[in-house]
């Protein structure tokens, strides 16, 4: 029996499975680079893509700064015709708008009354002049008595008491004739006054103008007693309205008589109309605790199309200034990113060469500077310097102690350490007031251009200008502003100049791209990590 030899089956070796990460890892793997992504966009990616500068050029226009307020239009004169007398209207003979001149006839009250009253009046007067020519008669017996009397007291025919009865006879007559007199007197007084009362039943025009009121009607009747009734309201010309502006008082003190005032309504709202302050009520309004007086503007009215009652916005300008240097006020707003530190020490330099420099003898004697800037003749400097020196006389006494020379005399008022010295901003701008009468118009210009920089108003400032591509620092000396653009007066910019408003690289913030910077560092471990052979 031969045996079958048997084979043992090949052994196979069992397979590998490779287990997948579980879906948390995935979840992390994908925050992380996103992390990455964010921290690259925000703090790494630099300023390739920043936004340009924006600039506008440094040119001369006009500045005009203003108070702002609203009122109503009135007519200049305004008249309330009214009746003195109580009765019925029997005849109108005017209506709105109708123009009328003085003396003509408006409306007609019932005349039977007065009329009646005239009449008596008269037929008093008459009885009075019958009782003169009586009482003449009577004094004319009574001379002849008296002298019959004395005619025989002469001869002795009769005695001293029939002469003393017939003279006291004479002057009784004498004096019943002036009481006649009298009586005609105070009857023809009351004559008049009834027919002056006739007289005002008709209503008449007072002056030349507009009826813009009417109050009656025909057969209305007036009753006149302590307050007169008013019948019609004229408006005497409506070729000039004013405007009744009420200002606040905290732009009260700068409002003057004759500054110019410009307003619209808002009936023709496309259209500016200009005029100028006549008068500053000084009775102040209060309503909800807030103060305002009243400011009386003249204007022209062309075509006469603004309307008593209108609501005028109006702006009183205080100063105006034609072709100065300006600059947008965002100009100086605006500092570069990064170059804050830089700014100040720009400005510090450049303001410490100016007052290093050759102009500390200037500034130490302000009223010879103002007359050489304001170029007046012998006969004005006669009458300016002195009260230039004594403005510079108030301006040291009230320099604070230990401040020097320069110090004390900064322009612009300012006193030691750059504080403003009030003291010497109010001599200053006292003098300014009162020599400016004495100027040319194109004098008085300047001398509102000095005011800022001498007096007060001026200050100092930086602007940045694009030059090559690169933010340059000019510091520059300012003046008057309207709210959108600031008067240049001095310093190193020029017209043409592209001064920076805006726009630019963004700032960065160091320690927070130093701290983003480790963190992409921590990231890139984890994902040098994360990124190897996944677990056995």
């Amino acid at each position: 029996m031969t045996a079958t030899p048997f084979s043992a089956a090949p052994k196979t070796k069992p397979k590998r499975r490779f287990r997948a990460p579980k879906g948390g890892l995935w979840i992390g793997l994908g925050v992380l680079v996103l992390a990455i992504v964010a921290v690259w966009f925000f703090f790494l990616r630099g300023d390739e893509k920043a936004d340009p500068y924006r600039t506008e050029a440094a040119a001369t226009g006009e500045i005009v700064s203003s108070v702002s307020a609203s009122g109503t239009l009135e007519a200049l004169v305004t008249v309330e015709v009214g009746s003195q007398l109580s009765g019925q209207v029997t005849q109108v003979l005017v209506d709105y708008n109708d123009r009328v001149r003085k003396g003509q006839v408006m409306a007609v009250l019932d005349p039977q009354t007065q009329r009646s009253s005239v009449e008596q009046s008269a037929a008093s007067v008459q009885a009075a002049q019958a009782s003169v020519a009586q009482q003449q008669a009577s004094v004319a017996l009574a001379q002849a008595e008296y002298d019959r009397q004395k005619f025989l007291f002469d001869r002795g025919i009769v005695a001293q008491a029939a002469l003393d009865t017939a003279s006291a006879s004479l002057r009784t007559a004498r004096a019943a004739v002036r009481a006649a007199q009298a009586q005609v007197a105070q009857q023809q007084a009351a004559l008049r006054s009834n027919q002056a009362n006739l007289g005002r039943t008709t209503i008449v025009a007072p002056i030349d103008g507009v009826v813009i009121d009417r109050q009656i009607e025909p057969g209305q009747t007036v009753a006149s007693g302590l307050n007169v009734a008013v019948l019609f309201t004229l408006a005497q010309d409506l070729s000039r309205v004013q405007a009744l502006i009420n200002v606040d008082e905290a732009d009260i003190g700068s409002v003057k008589v004759g500054q110019p005032v410009r307003f619209t309504v808002d009936a023709y709202p496309n259209d500016t109309f200009t005029g100028q302050v006549t008068r500053i009520r000084m009775l102040p309004t209060a309503e909800s605790n807030v103060v305002a007086y009243t400011v009386e503007a003249e204007a022209a009215n062309p075509g006469e199309r603004l309307l008593p009652g209108m609501t005028a916005n109006a702006e009183i300008i205080l100063s105006q200034q034609r072709n100065v240097l300006r600059v947008p006020n965002s100009a100086l707003r605006f500092t570069p990113a990064g170059m804050t530190a830089q700014t100040g020490a720009q400005r510090g330099g450049a303001q410490g060469g100016q007052r290093a420099g050759g102009q500390g003898g200037q500034r130490g004697n302000m009223a010879a500077r103002i007359v050489e800037e304001l170029n007046l003749d012998a006969a004005q400097k006669a009458k300016v310097e002195p009260i230039l020196q004594r403005a510079q006389q108030t301006a040291r006494a009230s320099r604070p102690q230990g401040s020097g020379a320069a110090g004390g005399q900064r322009q612009g008022g300012q006193g030691s350490g750059g504080r403003r010295n009030p003291a010497m901003a109010a001599a200053f701008n006292a003098a300014f007031d009162e020599i400016k009468p004495l100027l040319r118009p194109d004098q008085q210009t300047k001398l509102e251009t000095l005011r800022s920089q001498f007096a007060g108003g001026g200050g100092r400032g930086v602007v940045w200008v694009l030059r090559d591509g690169k933010p340059v620092a000019v510091p520059v000396r300012t003046g008057a502003t309207d709210g959108s653009y600031t008067q240049i007066t001095g310093g190193g910019l020029k017209a043409g100049d592209q001064v920076i408003t805006g726009g630019g690289p963004r700032a960065v913030n160091a320690a927070a791209q130093a701290q983003a910077q480790r963190r992409v560092g921590g990231v890139g471990g984890l994902g040098g990590g994360a990124g190897g052979p996944p677990p056995r």
